[in-house]
């Protein structure tokens, strides 16, 4: 990759909720929004934290496969989606506070872009808020590197042909 910068590829509009947003409510904006992370920031738009999708299914749920017995060749469920479903009941009475991840990383706008995609390659990650005295300014997503990523392989193959 070209020495192109977070600044140069981040998303600079996104969703963003504060500490006290109702988990119900992140659940209606990934939705609404269809997006898989939301940054969490404080009245001063300073960062606190993120949501994930994968948050909101793993974190407070955990999800496990639901126990079944076979009669007569067909699956019988039992207790587990009852479980499930007080699960989901109790994490939608929570705040974003409370299912945030607050060690985040991220990065400044300057961060070049290679050191980011490996990082996020190192570190399983979807997106890195791009942060700027301590506000949040920009994502970039997996969605941002590999755009970045066919721009340059498109650039390429025009200049040799």
């Amino acid at each position: 990759m070209s020495e192109r910068t977070a600044s140069d590829i981040m998303e600079k509009v996104f969703v963003t909720a504060h500490p006290d947003t109702a988990v119900f409510d992140l659940v209606q904006m990934f939705v609404k929004n269809k997006i898989t992370s939301i940054p969490i920031v404080n009245d001063d738009s300073t960062l606190a934290g993120i949501v994930t999708d994968a948050d909101l299914l793993y974190k407070k749920i955990k999800p496990h496969v639901p126990h079944y017995v076979n009669l007569l060749g067909a699956s019988i469920y039992y207790n587990g989606i009852s479980e499930y479903d007080k699960s989901f009941k109790k994490l939608m009475a929570c705040s974003s506070k409370d299912l945030m991840t607050k060690d985040v990383i991220i990065a400044a706008p300057d961060a070049d872009v290679e050191q980011l995609a490996g990082v996020m390659v190192a570190e399983h990650l979807k997106v890195i808020p791009i942060v700027d005295n301590k506000r949040c300014v920009g994502l970039v997503t997996r969605r941002s590197i590999l755009d970045e990523l066919y721009r340059e392989y498109d650039e390429e193959m025009k200049s040799t042909t």
